[in-house]
């Protein structure tokens, strides 16, 4: 009867060991249901979690609302965001939401944990809640919230006959500078990814504009103000037809070096022929020599390359993989080669328009 009570207790006290709870989730960041949220706006929400006896995390879970629409008002943008140990032995994650409609629904987050021997897993879960935002407009709203916008620098210069084009770069601390736009203009847009250092975003934007505008106005909306914030880039044209921005395509130092060279070395040759011209073997074969220079002087300065593109090349305006379209081929075209960057072509069509296309789309 001994042995019968003491086996009795043993498998209540084992019983009792896998219902025993493992795993805490709590919420750090509080979300005030009277708090005012924005279309377009980050949130970041901080979690704690403890683990005890051991217990190891085993999954993480996003679970989305029922409610399609509303789960779709709202986008994980670091869902594989590690969980970091705190001296205190609970480990915290900051996962970061962005909000894209007026009606959404953050997901409920579940983590499962494992007993440090593998015998059973324990679960905990931060319910999810549903939330409205503003809608934020305006005839110069550019689409970005944060808490500082600046404009660090501006290039501007005439694209062809009817617009100037505008390089400046944007500097954003916190917030959602990836969807700035300008409204009522068809071609801009960013030159490459946006780069993140330190909690700010910065990229060069670039917009092809009327060329009768002096300057661009767009405002931003100031998450610490809680208002509109307007800033203007002024339109002043540099001298040349642009191509691209200056640090995309920077001056060619040896190719100016080299022509100058040249010349020098021409004229030099001719100096020697004259002083020499007693030496009339010598002499003749200096002249000579810089006649030939000189031809292939003239020759690289005046020669013109053209190729013919392919059908469906697709003509850009900037020498970058994400610059927007220009225009797209259907047919053959010979256009005149002007210049070059990487793997793209400057080419000069026959009414003027300068554009850039990949080395591949040529024949």
């Amino acid at each position: 009867m001994k042995r019968i009570c003491c086996l009795l207790i043993w498998v209540l006290s084992l019983l009792g060991a896998q219902n025993s709870k493992i795993a805490y989730l709590r919420l750090l960041t509080p979300l005030d249901s009277e708090r005012e949220f924005y279309v377009g706006q980050k949130i970041e929400l901080k979690y704690s979690l403890l683990l005890f006896s051991g217990a190891s995390l085993m999954d993480v879970e996003f679970i989305a609302d029922e409610n399609k629409k509303l789960a779709e008002g709202v986008e994980l943008l670091n869902p594989h965001s590690s969980w970091i140990k705190k001296e205190d032995e609970s480990y915290e994650n900051t996962f970061v939401y962005k909000i894209k409609s007026a009606n959404f629904a953050l997901p409920t987050l579940k983590v499962v944990a494992i007993s440090q021997d593998g015998s059973y897993t324990d679960s905990d879960e931060v319910l999810g809640k549903k939330y409205e935002a503003i809608v934020l407009d305006g005839e110069e709203y550019c689409g970005v919230l944060s808490d500082e916008l600046r404009v660090l620098s501006a290039k501007s210069k005439k694209y062809d006959e009817w617009n100037n084009i505008v390089i400046f770069e944007l500097r954003s601390k916190g917030g959602n500078l990836e969807d700035f736009k300008l409204k009522a203009i068809d071609k801009q847009g960013f030159n490459e990814e946006l780069t993140q250092k330190n909690g700010e975003s910065s990229g060069l934007y670039y917009a092809v504009i009327s060329s009768h505008l002096k300057e661009i106005k767009f405002t931003f909306f100031n998450l610490q103000t809680l208002r509109y914030e307007e800033k203007i880039v002024p339109i002043v044209l540099q001298d040349d037809r642009v191509s691209t921005q200056s640090d995309l395509e920077p001056k060619n130092n040896f190719l100016i070096l080299s022509n100058v060279v040249l010349v020098a070395l021409v004229v030099l040759l001719w100096v020697l022929a004259f002083y020499l011209r007693r030496q009339k073997r010598l002499s003749r074969f200096l002249f000579v020599l810089g006649i030939v220079l000189f031809g292939i002087w003239l020759y690289e300065i005046f020669n013109t390359k053209e190729v013919v593109l392919k059908p469906n090349a697709q003509i850009t305006i900037l020498p970058t993989k994400n610059s927007t379209p220009m225009q797209n081929i259907t047919f053959p075209v010979r256009v005149e080669v002007i210049g070059r960057h990487g793997e793209f072509y400057k080419i000069k069509f026959e009414d003027s328009k300068i554009g850039w296309v990949r080395e591949n789309e040529c024949q």
